[in-house]
């Protein structure tokens, strides 16, 4: 798994810090399904899988399940892979990018001090 865009104080997951999360298919059933599995969940997760074609995922199709996740790991969104980087923020998009963080496990969002994560310059 791994993260690149923050949205803090996300007021679609309570106004918890979130993280945008991209997630092959086994760490989506290693990592995500054991938090949440609902068969409407299911659903939304194979509808919105597809391989991003922005920056470093451009030829990496590994990376296709896409979620916004709040740190306490209660808010778990499936999203289409466009939806961080989408018209329809215009220009008050709430994401920050972020340096590239890879990870095994969503506890380790907890471990994150969201002040001081360094922005992508």
């Amino acid at each position: 798994m791994k993260t690149r865009l923050v949205w803090k104080e996300s007021w679609i997951n309570e106004n918890k810090d979130s993280f945008w999360i991209e997630c092959t298919d086994q760490e989506v059933i290693d990592n995500i399904l054991p938090l949440k599995c609902d068969s409407n969940f299911l659903k939304e997760i194979e509808q919105n899988k597809g391989s991003s074609k922005i920056n470093k995922n451009k030829n990496d199709i590994k990376y296709c399940n896409f979620f916004l996740i709040s740190v306490d790991l209660k808010d778990i969104q499936s999203y289409k892979w466009h939806y961080p980087f989408s018209g329809m923020w215009n220009a008050i998009n709430p994401f920050e990018e972020i340096d590239e963080f890879d990870f095994s496990n969503l506890e380790q969002l907890s471990e994150f001090n969201i002040k001081s994560l360094k922005r992508k310059n």
